[in-house]
């Protein structure tokens, strides 16, 4: 397996504005947005647990980046996955 699928292709700008998107004490739809984006993104790259990996550059824990995309799909900011 190459390291393409183990971990997101995010240069280091795009943590960085993530992690500023991210400060605050609202979670801001702009931050969903582009959260939503790198995940789906992964997903389609084929990268194994992409909570993961975007839990470790944001420093939280991955069950807050699942509750993040949740939050996402609630206000339709990312399509719902099909059957």
């Amino acid at each position: 397996m190459t390291d393409a699928l183990r971990a997101p292709q995010m240069t280091e700008a795009e943590i960085a504005e993530l992690r500023t998107l991210r400060e605050g004490y609202h979670v801001t739809d702009a931050f969903l947005v582009r959260l939503a984006t790198h995940y789906v993104q992964a997903e389609i790259d084929g990268v194994l647990n992409p909570a993961r990996h975007l839990a470790d550059y944001l420093g939280v824990q991955r069950q807050t980046v699942l509750t993040y995309m949740r939050m996402a799909q609630r206000k339709g900011l990312v399509a719902k996955p099909r059957p």
